[in-house]
């Protein structure tokens, strides 16, 4: 994982590499410092048709040939029925109201990001943008530093550390051990449907990205 933290690029290592570089046990994660309540949230482990289902109607309401002023137009419709898609299989995954008007806030914030970006590209004549750098830049507005300090003793060391959000939640911790400043990416406790969300944004931008300038 890649984050914009105090405007520069970090790489995160996965919290399996620093356990084993430090020799730390395996209850040594980001819940170890703040735990997750599991009562009454959703989960998806066993939903996987259902989302597939959403997906798969997300992506077959996309008309063909649709220019980017079309799509400025049909965002809006594509979103809710995202939305509506989301809230009929939630008996089976079982997430708040909230939860479900996040990720289709998220959903139609990325697609519109990706089409205003090609909007200035085409006027400006340059390459169009890639899904990946304007999903980057909107992960990177989300991030979050958690304003606790959490200490936790190594050997003859007090190590500072702190929680890491972004738009799906805590992801990883800034650790400073006494050597260096360690950035680390443990998800366990952040939104299970990160990796849906990704791939459904992904398959949509890429209908977005064969969009003409010109009205049809």
């Amino acid at each position: 994982m890649r984050l914009l933290i105090g405007n520069q690029h970090q790489d995160f290592i996965p919290i399996k590499t620093f356990r084993a570089r430090y020799d730390l046990a395996d209850d040594f994660s980001l819940a170890l410092f703040e735990p997750k309540d599991y009562n009454g949230l959703g989960h998806i482990d066993e939903a996987g048709s259902e989302l597939n289902m959403v997906r798969q109607s997300v992506l077959e309401a996309i008309p063909n040939d649709l220019s980017l002023k079309g799509w400025i137009e049909f965002l809006p419709e594509l979103s809710r029925l995202f939305q509506n898609k989301l809230d009929e299989i939630n008996p089976q995954i079982n997430l708040k109201s909230i939860e479900i008007e996040y990720a289709v806030s998220g959903f139609h914030d990325v697609c519109q990001s990706l089409i205003y970006a090609m909007i200035r590209a085409m006027a400006a004549n340059e390459p169009l943008p890639s899904f990946e750098d304007v999903y980057q830049q909107w992960l990177d507005s989300s991030v979050k530093i958690s304003n606790t300090v959490h200490h936790y003793a190594y050997t003859d060391e007090l190590w500072p550390i702190q929680i890491v959000n972004n738009a799906y939640g805590r992801c990883g911790m800034i650790i400073w051990t006494n050597e260096t400043t360690h950035y680390v990416y443990d998800n366990t406790v952040a939104c299970p449907a990160e990796g849906f969300v990704q791939i459904l944004l992904k398959d949509v931008s890429a209908r977005i990205l064969q969009a003409k300038a010109e009205p049809t």
